[in-house]
Order: structure tokens, then C-alpha cells, then sequence
């Protein structure tokens, strides 16, 4: 008898584990974040620059490409995405999303952009982590020239050549050089709060322009590169060092049709 029983609580544990696994595996998967109307067009206009930005209800992107889209929507930047065809960084989109909320964040409007990127571009993306060749930003050996900013003021105005800041720290600076170089910058300096300062050097052909848009080029063609810059201008060093960079491999796009 007191077998049976056993058998019967055996029984009965593993229904219950069963209905359990059942349950959870019978919840629909949560629906994706995305937007309700949005129109992806190709731009034929021949332009090189790119703008982007926050519409009512969602953002509107003009004359961007499908990498440049990519790096928004996953918060990454140009050398952490691999593979992916040729049309990847020549062919053009202009984006017009709208979305339930009003006034969505920035994160919001990334994962509705992802979504819209799955669903229009038929894209598909592996994660993966790679050792990667990049820098430290540390103080150089005579300290750092760097000056609190005046005011509550803060921001960073990015051209070719040139940075301006009202109030930046040190480890967005190191986020934006990253931008510049194509490689991943850690800050290290160990300096707190915002610094206000100008940063002047002559770009390298493959250096980016930076989001707003390019500014007059130094008058000095033979100026220093953006590693003298930093130390003789604001006393601070870029030293390679290598380490763990998430990357973004694509496994599968296509290109979207016009609507």
C-alpha cells in the first residue's frame, strides 16, 4: 500500500511539473516595441550628410544608411558591426516613424527602430564579443589643462578638426573619441565631473566628420594629429591597449520595397 502511494505522490509531482513547463512555455512571447505608420523611401538626391532626430510621436531620418540606421537603433558604433552586403553603407533611406507614445525616449525610439529593421530590411543579427585593438584616454605626464565649465552650461559641439564642449565628462569625451577613431575609448583619467574646452588638430582622411556636420579646417595644414592635440592642448594621452567589444554580425538583409 504504502508503495502505491508513493507512486501516486510520484505521479501526481511530476503532472504538476509538467502543467508548470506547459504554462510557461504556452505564455505568448511579449510583443516587440514598434512603430504604427512608418514610410521607408529610397534617396536617390546624391547628398552626403545625414540628418536624424526625435518627431512628434517617433523620429524622422533623412538620406541615412542602413548602417548608420543600425548603429542608432543598437546604441553601437561603425566597427562593431561585421559582414552585411556592399549596398550596406553606399545605398540610401529617408524614415518617416510614428509610434503610441507622444514624446518617446531615445530608448524607446531605438527599439521601435529595431523592430522596423527586422520587419522592413529583413535583418537579422548575431552577438558576439571580440578582442579588439583600441585606447585608454589617461592624464599625460605634466597633468592635465582642462577648466570647469562656467555656468550650468553643458554640451559638445563636434566638426572636422575641431571640438567644442560647454561641459563635458570625461567618460562621454572618450565615447565621442571613440566615434572619431573608430575604435573603442575607456576612459581612465580618474577625473570627475564635467570640463570646458577646445580641441583643434588636423583630421586624418578616414576620421569622422562628426554628427553636425563638418567645420573650417584648421589653416594650419601641417597641424598636429588628434594624439598631439590632446597632449599639448588639454594634457591628456590616448594609449592602445586591447579588450572585449561587442559586435553586431549580419546574418541576413534584404532591401526594403519603396512604400
Amino acid at each position: 500500500m504504502s508503495e502505491v502511494v508513493e507512486v501516486m505522490r510520484t505521479f501526481r509531482s511530476a503532472s504538476l511539473l509538467v502543467l508548470s513547463i506547459s504554462g510557461a512555455f504556452g505564455q505568448p512571447a511579449p510583443e516587440r516595441p514598434a512603430f504604427e505608420v512608418a514610410s521607408v523611401k529610397p534617396n536617390k538626391s546624391g547628398d552626403r550628410g545625414t540628418t536624424m532626430g526625435p518627431s512628434p510621436g517617433g523620429l524622422t531620418a533623412t538620406n541615412a544608411t542602413l548602417k548608420f540606421l543600425i548603429t542608432f537603433a543598437y546604441d553601437v558604433r561603425d566597427h562593431q558591426i561585421s559582414g552585411g552586403p556592399s549596398w550596406l553603407n553606399s545605398e540610401r533611406y529617408d524614415i518617416v516613424a510614428k509610434g503610441p507614445i507622444d514624446h518617446p525616449t531615445v530608448a524607446q525610439n531605438r527599439q521601435m527602430l529595431q523592430t522596423l529593421l527586422a520587419d522592413r530590411f529583413q535583418l537579422r543579427l548575431l552577438r558576439e564579443t571580440k578582442e579588439l585593438p583600441g585606447y585608454a584616454l589617461v592624464i599625460g605626464k605634466n597633468g592635465p589643462k582642462l577648466q570647469e565649465p562656467e555656468g550650468a552650461g553643458n554640451g559638445m559641439r563636434t566638426g572636422r578638426g575641431r571640438i567644442t564642449t560647454q561641459g563635458i565628462s570625461m567618460e562621454h569625451f572618450a565615447e565621442n573619441l571613440g566615434k572619431l577613431l573608430g575604435r573603442t575609448v575607456v576612459d581612465k583619467t580618474g577625473l570627475q565631473g564635467n570640463f570646458a574646452f577646445t580641441l583643434e588638430w588636423t583630421p586624418d582622411p578616414s576620421q569622422s566628420m562628426g554628427a553636425l556636420g563638418p567645420a573650417p579646417v584648421p589653416a594650419d595644414d601641417s597641424g598636429p594629429s588628434i594624439f598631439t592635440a590632446l597632449q599639448e592642448q588639454l594634457g591628456l594621452k590616448l594609449e592602445p591597449q586591447k579588450g572585449p567589444v561587442e559586435m553586431l554580425v549580419i546574418e541576413h538583409v534584404e532591401k526594403p520595397s519603396e512604400n
